[in-house]
């Protein structure tokens, strides 16, 4: 008999492995759908997001940015602040991030309960049986669930690198440099993407000097190449240094070795954060046993988000398509309605999934690149509108006018193909251009579309005017 049957488990609709912000909101959409769920997750409710990534990350940056307008009051006509005299005490930075994380995950412990959904702490390993999973944990004894379907949402975890050295006690990983109790002197930064840009920019306004070693001869590969030189510009300005083209070689104690061209080169720092971005949170699981295709080590999933066996379905980073929260929490909506909703078969829409940054000033971006977009339609079939900060008013007003917005359109129809903010509020204006594309709005119906004054995003209004060479705060 099985092990769920022969201790009278019950019977679930859906099993969800992972409480991050793919699996605990795959369990709600669930459970507002008349599923019976259960949630299981080994650590803590919110996953990496919400304790080792975004909300802690954001966290320090609000406390940067408030730093950083307060170096500024002088050139805004406020007086009586002496802006050398002003710091950050990390240690009740680091007690804020903790009641923000906590009073958050409360918030997510509340809404799963409220939804009926049970929440099961324990390791959760899938059996080749179908719907049986079984769990295992330090303090509860082994037991299993049965459910119909399972959804799985184990995340991921920092990549490391195969170098010489990676056990040195300087080396950090971006879970541990969240934790630090005072702000170390040096640090090298391995990864010029976003989670090395973001810490950069932590560190430095903490007094940390900081180096970035990235690999590619640009910073933000995936990026914008014109968004990425303006970033590096934004670093350097920082009082941050840049070494691209690097490759890291070995670490010895605390000097990382790492050639640059011909040249072998020495970097001494205090600490260095390995931040080369995450791998799925898959290891340790004979996947071919259970009847589950893996490709390049993550899950492999088709456009309804079913991975090769029928009963099991994954989402978030694990299936390696794109590791953001809140794709993650798209996927478990698709994922959900495809299984328990009335609409019938859903595919998941890759198209429109915008990426941040939380520098100084703010970068977002959704859709193609310039090049993406000259690769895939030509150079003469495009369109493209751009409008700078300078011109804005709302960006001469807070003294942040550093930046542009760029528009990207298929010249003959119009349709808008990708937007890049390199500006204040880029991660909320970002959400405009999100629905455009997915609506298939036109460079015609947006640029009608009225902005209020003054705001930064009157420069999208200016961008799409100015595909069509009609801006009228901006002239080429």
């Amino acid at each position: 008999m099985p092990l769920a049957e022969e201790q009278g488990q019950t019977m679930y609709d859906l099993a969800v492995i992972g409480g991050g912000p793919g699996g605990y909101v795959a369990a709600i959409r669930a459970a507002q759908l008349g599923a019976k769920t259960v949630l299981i997750e080994k650590d803590v409710l919110g996953g990496t997001c919400l304790n080792r990534g975004c909300i802690p990350t954001k966290t320090f940056l609000q406390s940067v940015k408030a730093l950083r307008e307060i170096k500024k009051l002088r050139d805004l006509g406020v007086t009586g602040v002496d802006p050398a005299a002003v710091g950050i005490n990390l240690e009740k930075l680091q007690q804020r991030k903790k009641r923000i994380v906590n009073r958050l995950t409360m918030g997510i412990a509340g809404l799963l309960k409220a939804h009926g959904v049970e929440v099961v702490a324990g390791e959760a390993f899938l059996d080749e049986e179908p719907g049986l999973v079984k769990l295992y944990g330090n303090q509860a004894p082994k037991r299993a669930v049965r459910a119909r379907h399972v959804i799985i949402a184990t995340g991921s975890k920092p990549r490391r690198l195969s170098i010489p050295g990676m056990d040195a006690p300087a080396v950090i990983t971006s879970d541990e440099i969240l934790a630090l109790e005072r702000v170390p002197a040096s640090l090298a930064i391995l990864g010029g993407g976003v989670i090395g840009l973001e810490f950069a920019l932590i560190l430095r306004e903490l007094g940390a000097e900081v180096t970035v070693i990235e690999m590619e001869e640009r910073l933000l590969p995936v990026f914008d190449e014109e968004i990425a030189g303006e970033t590096a510009r934004m670093l350097k300005t920082s009082g941050i240094t840049l070494h691209l083209g690097a490759q890291a070689r070995e670490i010895r104690g605390d000097t990382l070795v790492f050639t640059q061209g011909e040249e072998i080169r020495e970097l001494k720092a205090e600490k260095i954060l390995v931040a080369v971005g995450r791998v799925p949170a898959i290891d340790g699981v004979d996947w071919d046993k259970l009847g589950i295709k893996t490709e390049r080590g993550a899950l492999v999933t088709d456009e309804y988000l079913r991975t090769s066996r029928p009963d099991v379905y994954a989402i978030g980073d694990v299936n390696g398509k794109c590791m953001l929260a809140h794709k993650a929490s798209a996927e478990a909506m698709v994922a959900v309605e495809n299984l328990f909703g009335s609409a019938g078969p859903r595919k998941m829409d890759y198209a429109a999934i915008p990426q941040c940054v939380y520098s100084f000033p703010e970068i977002a971006w959704v859709g193609l690149t310039e090049q993406q977009a000259r690769a895939q339609y030509g150079a003469e079939k495009l369109a493209i509108g751009k409008f700078p900060l300078v011109a804005n008013g709302k960006a001469q007003i807070e003294g942040e006018a550093r930046g542009f917005v760029k528009v990207i359109t298929e010249k003959e129809t119009g349709k808008i193909l990708g937007v890049h903010l390199f500006c204040p509020a880029a991660t909320e204006m970002i959400a405009e251009a999100v629905t455009a594309i997915k609506l298939g709005a036109g460079v015609e119906q947006l640029k009608r579309c009225i902005h209020p004054h003054p705001t930064i995003s009157e420069s999208l209004q200016e961008a799409y005017a100015d595909v069509l060479h009609e801006a009228i705060h901006f002239s080429r």
